[in-house]
């Protein structure tokens, strides 16, 4: 065996070469990063048919803060549907027929969600997000309704709701955002600066598929269709970039504070199976919201209202008839 000297300049040199070495890869990786987050563009699903949309009437509404895509369905008193985040009024096609047999149903798409189309500079912050609830209701003639909003579409009915109370009959959150607590750990990534950025835009179908079941429990669900329905939208350059700014606008310290202030008639909807929120939030809405009632799904996940229609609709229904 052959001794080592431990004051050979030889390694010295080796320890000096480590570090270069290191600098030069952090530093390439990092003009990668920027150049991903900051100037290349991803390719959009082009040409996608929705299935969807060919099936029922798409209606416009134009105000200064979105051209809006909504439908209306059936006649009675009003109900106006939000998606969470992410997602659009598609996710509803199972709860439109339904409700809308006592009701006129309106399902809005909010700004840059499905196929509405924010105006220039919008704001996707919580009271801006509510805001466009108001306009909507106020394109469309109604000086009041009942809400159903489905996660982030909770949180802005939720938002609504607390500031605009004499505009809001009834509200429904179902598995929603809104107490000031740790966001769904699913979304932290694109928190980050930079990488948020980066990963929005290098996010593929199958990404984007993956994080889609993860919001179901029963996986039978999530087709091919359902899938590619939202990501023929959410693929475009300007719907990721909205995504993002979505994400780190979503404070609830607000929300959270007012409430005890909800004077709306309120059912609270959970999946005891989400893996986004969990059904412990449920419990405490019905504890702080005056009189809401709260109904846990078992075996359903975060998109309660698609992944168990069965059992939700009979709840909507029931509730937004008393």
């Amino acid at each position: 065996m052959v001794a080592v000297d431990e004051t050979s300049p030889e390694r010295p040199a080796r320890r000096r070469r480590w570090p270069r070495w290191l600098a030069g890869t952090v530093a390439v990786v990092t003009a990668a990063l920027l150049f991903i987050a900051y100037v290349w563009q991803p390719s959009a699903v082009d040409g996608y048919r929705s299935p969807y949309l060919s099936r029922v009437q798409s209606l416009y509404a134009d105000t200064p803060v979105a051209r809006f895509h909504y439908t209306r369905t059936g006649q009675g008193s009003p109900v106006v549907l939000i998606a969470g985040g992410a997602q659009w009024q598609h996710s509803y096609r199972d709860t439109i027929p339904a409700l809308a047999e006592t009701h006129t149903v309106y399902a809005v798409d909010l700004p840059s969600q499905g196929y509405t189309e924010a105006a220039e500079g919008f704001s996707y912050e919580i009271p801006a997000m509510a805001d466009a609830i108001g306009a909507f209701l106020d394109a469309v003639g109604l000086r009041k309704a009942s809400l159903v909003g489905h996660s982030w579409g909770g949180a802005w009915s939720l938002s609504f709701a607390e500031r605009h109370p004499e505009r809001v009959d009834k509200l429904v959150l179902m598995d929603s955002p809104g107490l000031d607590k740790k966001p769904a750990a699913q979304t932290a990534v694109f928190d980050v600066p930079v990488v948020g950025e980066a990963a929005v835009k290098l996010m593929r179908r199958a990404d984007f598929e993956t994080s889609l079941r993860s919001a179901f429990a029963h996986q039978e669900r999530v087709t091919a269709e359902v899938v590619d329905e939202t990501w023929a939208w959410l693929s475009k350059p300007e719907r990721r970039s909205a995504f993002v700014d979505l994400v780190r606008s979503q404070d609830y310290g607000p929300t959270d504070r007012g409430l005890e202030r909800i004077t709306a008639a309120t059912l609270v909807i959970w999946g005891q199976d989400d893996r986004w929120l969990p059904a412990s939030y449920a419990h405490e809405y019905g504890r702080r919201i005056p009189g809401a009632e709260v109904k846990v799904v078992p075996g359903a996940g975060h998109n309660v209202h698609e992944d168990d229609p069965d059992r939700v609709n009979p709840l909507l229904v029931d509730f937004l008839a008393g």
